[in-house]
């Protein structure tokens, strides 16, 4: 065949690909666009957003859609390579539409098995009629099915190519071979771009490929094929150029979003659903008595890190301004990684969405492996969910992909923990002996609960059919408490999430013991907050009350190196603790001075003993509300304020980061939380009222719902409400009016 041969991929396949991309993304554009995040609306908001920044919008959707051109072109070109080498002859577009139709088709299928939480908003409210199709999908099949059927197509496709290299050897052959590594690799470093300039160069000058040389096709395909490698090249590469130091353990933070105190070891028909959990709490201390100090995930993961309450970092909310998140890692307030950086130890992140708060602020890692949250993102997010097709490409549930779209990491409904172990693994293959640490920061158990395939099925009502099947909805506008039926379901939803997770540490420790590394490290295994879950008036979520024990007491397991620190028989420790005790506890482990005061205490002095020998109290606040209208408890005995849609700002700055700047509401805010003081006996809370402040005491042990309001007539109420008062005043510099608690940012306004 000399060089005027036809091109093998001709420019028709170009223009079939278009057409077939425009077709689909206008399709599901139309009839699959939402402007619901996680049951709250906000098409208003998108609107006034995309008013103002139209070119991040116009930007996003050339993202997305070259994405699909690639991805199509890839399918149209490997399907029209097919039939060029078994019949030699053009085949008609609607046969190759018809061919990458049904490849699509099933990819999607195997994506809604494997995580039907990503199509729930389609199903349940848009489009409920067709709810019976995944019903019939997620009962009656598995994701091993559709890979089965698209493993055997794409291996008769490499039997047909290396038939056809073996018989020939032609250079059309090798050409072949050569474009299905170059797809591969694009696909699988999710490099599009690069992909479609490929592309365009092959439609440009696909007559040449019989100019090249044999031995060049050669050279290409063992350079390729090492690219293939070097990943874990790297890995060993950067292993080998870190210093070793035996004597620094390495340091694992691991925290699961959302994770309850009492759902360790909490059992389902004989059976607990936290099985590693519980083999890991033999081998290490167990503080049963722990509590976060605010239950929403950035104030609390800035807390636990800076060892300070975020009364006086000032990041109070998830939504802190620039001036309140640039205190963290401040001279003020350095965090656990920048003091471990100081003897030496690189930190990394890395988690699911939730994790989006490591980005946003200076917490001292050197590397973040975790998604961010702005309003480009969400737009991203937005503009991708309403793909169909490309979903199964953009989650990687088909054959290796995922790396397309970054921004898709932060989807709230994809709760695979599979791809942050990847990461986690990666990180311990590269440091090897170096001294470093991980926080590694799991978002499968935060609502709306979605744990990938099967763990989805494992604790839920095989025989519910509703919209709670695969998720939890959330609204936070809606009062309503759903039935016995529905609230069993969301239970198991939650405790399903809560076994994934228990899944996900089960493989960290079997990595870090395949590493010889688990004796000698320090594990950490906390929560950043609880859940509440219609127990009593309480509701659903986090951070808007502080009632009952599901919202603030959550575990705490620290595995301290076997050659320092020896796990006594006495391993168990019932006395109150705090999120914030943390930070001295590993200070004092490795002998780092510190200049500030800290409200926590090392637990290195109670290692072995079950309890303090003085009376302990710890302090929590409560987060941001989301809404201001419902028939909730709490919304009726607090100060309001604008929902959150109407506080935010959309800050292009800032890399569009969505604040909450207005000083006013930051105010309010902080000075209409409610507060709590409690030991291992009594818990007070502080409620500010427009009609002044309610105080409510409960007996924890004998009334752990928080029914019965002991205040003011039990002997402990005047003194817990002075303890408060203290605690208060003295780390946020307060001042009283009257009851009220005066925030310090407020009497610095008051004194100008």
């Amino acid at each position: 065949m000399g060089p005027n041969q036809a091109p093998l991929f001709p420019i028709r396949i170009l223009k079939i690909s278009l057409w077939f991309t425009v077709f689909f993304y206008l399709f599901f554009l139309i009839f699959n666009t939402s402007f619901t995040i996680m049951g709250v609306d906000v098409g208003d908001f998108l609107k006034q957003y995309l008013g103002a920044f139209f070119g991040v919008y116009l930007s996003t959707t050339f993202k997305v859609f070259s994405i699909s051109l690639f991805l199509h072109l890839t399918l149209f070109s490997l399907v029209s390579l097919t039939y060029h080498f078994l019949i030699r002859r053009e085949v008609s577009w609607y046969v190759l539409s018809f061919w990458v139709l049904f490849i699509e088709c099933l990819a999607l299928c195997h994506s809604m098995v494997s995580f039907p939480q990503i199509y729930g908003e389609f199903f349940f409210f848009r489009y409920p009629s067709f709810a019976s199709f995944l019903y019939f999908l997620t009962d009656h099949t598995s994701p091993s099915y559709f890979s089965l059927v698209l493993g055997l197509i794409l291996f008769g496709f490499f039997i047909l190519l290396l038939r056809q290299i073996y018989l020939h050897k032609t250079k059309e052959s090798f050409f072949a071979l050569l474009h299905v590594l170059v797809l591969g690799l694009v696909h699988t470093s999710g490099f599009y771009l690069v992909g479609i300039f490929y592309f365009a160069i092959l439609f440009w000058q696909g007559k040449q490929y019989q100019r090249i040389h044999v031995k060049t096709y050669g050279l290409l395909i063992l350079f390729l094929g090492f690219l293939y490698l070097v990943p874990n090249v790297w890995n060993q590469m950067s292993a080998l150029t870190h210093s070793k130091e035996n004597c620094k353990p390495p340091i694992f933070i691991l925290s699961a979003d959302s994770l309850r105190y009492d759902k360790i070891g909490f059992k389902i028909g004989g059976k607990s659903i936290t099985p590693n959990i519980d083999s890991f709490s033999k081998e290490s201390f167990v503080f049963h008595d722990h509590h976060t100090t605010i239950p929403r995930t950035f104030p609390s993961w800035a807390d636990l890190l800076t060892g300070q309450y975020s009364m006086s970092h000032k990041v109070r909310d998830m939504f802190p301004s620039l001036e309140e998140k640039q205190r963290i890692g401040s001279a003020s307030f350095p965090t656990i990684q920048q003091m471990l950086k100081g003897i030496g130890y690189r930190s990394y992140a890395v988690g699911s969405f939730a994790a989006d708060i490591f980005p946003r602020a200076n917490f001292g890692f050197d590397e973040v492996l975790a998604p961010n949250f702005n309003a480009r993102i969400m737009t991203v997010q937005r503009t991708a969910e309403s793909q169909l097709f490309l979903l199964p490409f953009l989650t990687g549930s088909w054959f290796s992909g995922g790396m397309y779209l970054e921004e898709m990491d932060g989807l709230s409904t994809w709760g695979d923990g599979s791809r942050i172990l990847d990461r986690f693994r990666s990180i311990t293959k590269r440091e090897g002996d170096a001294p470093y640490s991980v926080t590694y920061f799991s978002s499968v158990i935060h609502f709306p609960y979605t744990p990938a395939y099967p763990y989805y099925k494992s604790f839920t009502n095989p025989d519910y059919y509703g919209k709670y099947k695969y998720l939890k909805f959330v609204d936070p506008t809606n009062s309503a408490v759903p039935t016995d039926w529905e609230t069993n379901q969301i239970r198991g939803l939650f405790d399903s999430a809560v076994y994934a997770f228990d899944a996900e540490f089960g493989e960290i420790l079997s990595e870090l013991k395949a590493r010889g590394i688990y004796d000698e490290a320090i594990i950490i295994l906390t929560a950043d907050h609880g859940e509440a879950l219609y127990e009593d008036v309480h509701g659903q979520g986090h951070g808007e009350h502080l009632r009952g024990e599901a919202v603030t007491h959550v575990p705490l397991f620290i595995k301290f190196p076997k050659s320092k620190v020896e796990t006594k028989t006495e391993h168990e420790f019932f006395g109150i603790t705090s999120s914030v005790d943390i930070y001295p506890t590993l200070m004092e482990f490795f002998g780092i001075s510190t200049k500030s005061k800290f409200p926590g205490k090392s637990l290195l002095p109670v290692l072995g003993k079950s309890n303090w020998e003085e009376e302990r109290s710890v302090y929590a606040e409560t987060g941001i509300w989301f809404s201001d209208t419902g028939d909730h408890f709490f919304q009726k005995q607090r100060i309001p304020y604008p929902n959150i849609l109407s506080l935010h700002q959309v800050v292009p700055e800032e890399d569009y980061q969505i604040m909450i700047t207005d000083p006013i509401y930051r105010e309010t805010i902080a000075f209409s939380k409610h507060r709590s003081l409690q030991n291992s006996n009594y818990k007070l809370i502080y409620i500010p009222t427009r009609q002044g402040v309610v105080f409510e005491l409960y007996d924890r042990k004998k009334d752990p719902l928080n029914r019965k309001n002991l205040y003011p007539h039990h002997p402990e109420a005047a003194k817990m409400k002075n303890l408060l008062y203290q605690t208060v005043i003295q780390w946020e510099d307060a001042t009283l009016a009257g009851e009220y608690l005066i925030p310090s940012s407020l009497s610095e306004i008051n004194e100008n």
